[in-house]
């Protein structure tokens, strides 16, 4: 039985610089495809969830993408919320989408 139920891990190849921050941080986890330079999750078994979100988090270009369930759960998304105290063009004239109608 795995002790990651429902974890995916997806590594964008557009977003992968090949830096090896993620190799350096979960050595024998992550590792770089040698032909291509980008970063593999070599070893998913025998990862503990501790290396694969460490490998994650060391990625400066957020390639490493993980889902629980279907669900990210990192990077995190963070949606635009409305009613932003500072103002976008620098006036304070509370004109969003919200206050209209």
């Amino acid at each position: 039985m795995s002790n990651k139920p429902g974890l995916k891990v997806i590594i964008d190849p557009r977003r992968c610089i090949a830096n090896a921050k993620c190799s350096t941080v979960a050595p024998g986890i992550y590792v770089l495809d040698e032909e291509t330079g980008v970063a593999v999750l070599e070893d998913f078994e025998g990862a503990t969830v501790e290396q694969i979100f460490a490998g994650a988090r060391a990625c400066p270009t957020q390639a490493i993408q993980i889902e629980q369930y279907g669900h990210r759960v990192f990077p995190q998304i963070l949606t635009p919320m409305w009613g932003d105290s500072r103002p976008v063009d620098g006036h304070d004239d509370n004109d969003g989408p919200s206050s209209k109608m």
